[in-house]
């Protein structure tokens, strides 16, 4: 049987593919007011002082397609950079837009930082930081400082909509899942659940985590919602596609009708020992694969110390049922590495909360729901995003 491509169709949505009049290769300054309508390509100025480089700056790719009024979109690829699907789906999904067609904007970066995606490694070379790790960012500190600064400060301040995007990278690779962190905000959980559930896909991962220093958190201060995706498997570029572009149809910013992607499997990932780590430097053989279903106890793996051939490898084990979710794979492991990590299915509590937000809609040009499930009374809506760019002196603390 003919396997089929890793490749997105245009032709089946009515989109031309081809590239015409775009405005590329401008310099974005820290502080410039970003084009509302038309395509736009170019970098973002992070000044960056070098030995190589007295006057330099580090070139973040940015790019803008828009139609006029309606909702913002802000696509972020490269996170890490060595995450290369995510950088392929937005440069791809970036040529099929059609701004003549579009009510509202997309912004984006393919290669959020810069350096990483270069040198192909989850943190920058120049400052060794983790973008997620580094907002809400300083303009006077290093380059993936800057970055942060710039994405929170002026790019999330007029989107309504965040996708940070993950895909499959050197140490973890993942089972394909639109994620969120949870919030114990109910309109803001609600509004993460919605839009999670129109990008739809196989799975909905649910995170606890603490988000001020992420994606997470910055879109949330800027007044925007935020959901995230890892999504490895097969076809990851196709699948990254897919699911934007039911975003965007879902929001009104394009008019193509998508098809629907069924119901997801909700998961969530809330136990401290979803997560397991090696003690021990060696070489991980892992026991399990993504989506198994494992108990208490089960077998992980095995960690080798292959400079003594003769030494008995190290169990690993698991303290916790769930599914996997994601792991290491095979090869070399140190102490502290994840090698593993599990989520468990939602309770009905959960899945009552997802459901809910099937009818939530905020957005000027949201299309209306399907006409589908009835489950309780209706809950209040919340109120849609005031301004474009809120107030930063009242950012709002967990």
């Amino acid at each position: 049987m003919k396997r089929p491509r890793d490749g997105f169709s245009a032709s089946k949505l009515g989109i031309s593919a081809v590239v015409t009049d775009i405005s590329a290769d401008r310099i974005f300054g820290l502080t410039e007011d970003l084009p509302t309508t038309g395509r736009h390509a170019g970098f973002v100025k992070i000044p960056h002082s070098s030995d190589r480089s007295a006057y330099g700056f580090v070139p973040v790719p940015l790019a803008i397609v828009g139609g006029g009024a309606g909702p913002t979109m802000l696509l972020l690829g490269g996170v890490f950079g060595d995450e290369v699907d995510t950088q392929i789906a937005v440069a791809r999904l970036l040529r099929l837009l059609d701004p003549k067609t579009m009510n509202g904007r997309v912004i984006a970066m393919t290669m959020a930082n810069l350096p990483a995606a270069m040198s192909g490694t989850r943190n920058s070379p120049i400052d060794g930081r983790n973008l997620n790790k580094s907002f809400p960012g300083d303009v006077f500190g290093s380059p993936t400082s800057m970055i942060a600064e710039y994405i929170e400060r002026h790019l999330m301040s007029l989107s309504d909509l965040v996708i940070d995007l993950h895909s499959d990278g050197r140490s973890l690779g993942y089972l394909p899942c639109v994620t969120l962190v949870d919030h114990p905000d109910p309109d803001v959980q609600s509004r993460r659940l919605a839009m999670a559930r129109a990008f739809g896909g196989e799975n909905l991962l649910r995170f606890r985590s603490f988000e001020d220093r992420s994606t997470s958190g910055a879109a949330r201060r800027a007044g925007a919602t935020r959901i995230g995706t890892e999504i490895g498997g097969a076809q990851p570029v196709t699948t990254i596609m897919d699911g934007i572009m039911r975003v965007l149809a879902w929001a009104g910013i394009i008019t193509q009708l998508m098809p629907a992607s069924g119901d997801a499997r909700l998961l969530v990932t809330q136990r401290e020992d979803d997560f397991v780590y090696a003690l021990a430097d060696g070489v991980f053989e892992p026991a399990v694969q993504l989506g198994d279903e494992v108990a208490a106890g089960d077998l992980a793996g095995h960690i080798h110390d292959l400079t003594r051939p003769f030494a008995v490898p190290i169990a690993v084990t698991f303290a916790l049922p769930g599914v996997v979710i994601c792991t290491r794979g095979r090869g070399h492991a140190s102490r502290g590495d994840c090698l593993v990590h599990l989520a468990a299915d939602a309770d009905a509590e959960a899945r009552a909360e997802l459901d809910a937000a099937a009818d939530l809609r905020w957005l000027s040009t949201q299309v209306a729901p399907p006409a589908k499930r009835s489950r309780g009374g209706a809950r209040a809506q919340p109120a849609a995003k005031a301004g474009r760019k809120p107030n930063k002196t009242t950012h709002q603390e967990e």
